[in-house]
């Protein structure tokens, strides 16, 4: 008798879908844009600002993932974030496993090691990839590590503004949304709920899945349609991943859309182009940075290198 042996269907579509990124990419994004004048960029307030690293689709576990950990440390060793909020995809191909899978060690652990990395906490967000394996995993490792903070799938958090003020952060978990899971209403209902009773002074949005982007993957349709009136007029940012590009677009919702995807380096960056939406993009590696005053929230994306490719301030 012959037996027939089934394979899992993403087993054999991520490697296909990842070697298909490889072969669309445009060659040119191999370099990367010389930065502009320093000149050309808003100015800071001197005054001390809470802090936010945002970094996406990330956890490749290769060479341009390490350098890219490596350029962040050096370019903000002197003034490091207030912690760091991950926007999914945090390991490839497969997610983890559970709490104890080894790609902890590797992707993770000794990933993000030494002065500047030792004491900072990852908040973080599932993916997509984060489906192939268990996603409670990765919220079950929060209690096995004091870097790593994913208390739930979703969830909510405020932290105080130097100054004045508060920052709320609201953690999406857009894959059940994405796939009209039907856990995703329960979700909507509670974010909607969450941003009702809000009296915080500045919302930061985050999710995997973008509502607005240029990049190879084009806005997932599901996600957009719910979450555009959820976030309309009452977040000032949300902030996503899923596309390997680096991206500052008018969401034309009242709320500004930043893709943070480039956090695995060379690691398989996608094509990205301007849309009429679009501030800014570029590919081949990079991450945002979130500087928030009581008045004042000023969105950077930075490339591979550290270099500071476009700043934006938001008025309160």
């Amino acid at each position: 008798m012959t037996r027939t042996v089934s394979i899992p269907l993403h087993v054999v579509l991520v490697p296909v879908l990842f070697l298909a990124g490889c072969l669309l990419r445009d060659p040119l994004t191999d370099s990367i844009p010389a930065p502009p004048s320093p000149e050309s960029h808003p100015v800071l307030s001197s005054r001390a600002s809470l802090d936010v690293l945002v970094l996406g689709d990330w956890g490749t576990g290769g060479v341009g993932q390490r350098a890219l950990a490596e350029s962040i440390a050096e370019t903000h060793r002197d003034s490091p974030p207030d912690f760091v909020m991950t926007v999914g995809d945090n390991f490839y191909p497969d997610g983890v496993t559970g709490p104890d899978d080894p790609i902890w060690e590797t992707h993770f652990e000794t990933m993000y090691q030494g002065p500047f990395w030792d004491s900072m906490v990852f908040q973080a967000i599932l993916g997509n990839h984060g489906y192939y394996g268990d996603p409670d995993g990765q919220v079950e490792y929060s209690s096995v590590s004091s870097r790593w903070d994913m208390p739930h799938r979703h969830y909510a958090f405020e932290k105080p503004i130097p100054g004045g003020g508060t920052a709320l952060f609201l953690a999406l978990d857009t894959s059940p949304i994405a796939r009209k899971d039907p856990t995703a209403e329960a979700q909507q209902e509670w974010a909607d709920s969450v941003l009702r009773r809000t009296t915080a002074d500045w919302i930061v949005v985050g999710g995997h899945h973008p509502v607005a982007t240029g990049g190879w993957h084009p806005a997932e349709g599901t996600v957009r349609t719910a979450l555009r009136p959820l976030l309309g007029a009452r977040a000032d940012l949300y902030v996503s991943g899923h596309n390997h590009s680096t991206e500052l677009l008018k969401a034309q919702i009242g709320t500004l859309q930043a893709v943070c995807g480039g956090g695995g380096g060379l690691d398989n960056p996608y094509r990205v182009k301007r849309i009429p939406e679009s501030l800014a993009s570029f590919t081949n590696g990079g991450w945002c940075y979130l500087r928030i005053w009581p008045e004042t929230m000023a969105v950077e994306l930075y490339d591979r290198e550290g270099g500071l490719q476009f700043r934006h301030l938001i008025g309160k």
